[in-house]
């Protein structure tokens, strides 16, 4: 388990690394899991020490919510005062991106038989 946890943060750190060095506006952090993900489909298979790693972690992914509810606190007067406007971006966008996903589905639709 200590390996998985080294490499996760092996890949976090070059993610911030490569993205701070390329100067990209992506958070270092969604570089490395796109790195780990890359390196997931080339081996087809999650070593044993990073899925225990994993699984361990993700039974506290409710606490990443918590963050997000204390900013909704901090911010009321502004989630009042642009709220509607806030939800109707987030309805248009959430829209759009399903649009953009069904066209390139039919885009590079495979046939299966």
């Amino acid at each position: 388990m200590v390996f998985g946890f080294f490499i996760l943060i092996t890949y976090w750190l070059a993610g911030e690394a490569l993205s701070q060095w390329i100067g990209w506006p992506i958070p270092g952090n969604v570089v490395g899991l796109v790195l780990l993900w890359g390196t997931l489909t080339v081996l087809k298979k999650v070593p044993k020490g990073l899925a225990d790693a994993s699984s361990g972690l993700l039974r506290y992914l409710t606490l990443l919510f918590v963050p997000a509810g204390v900013g909704l606190i901090e911010h009321w007067d502004r989630l009042m005062a642009n709220g509607l406007w806030m939800l109707l971006i987030i309805a248009v966008s959430t829209v759009s991106a399903a649009l953009a996903m069904i066209g390139l589905f039919k885009l590079f639709r495979v046939e299966r038989r």
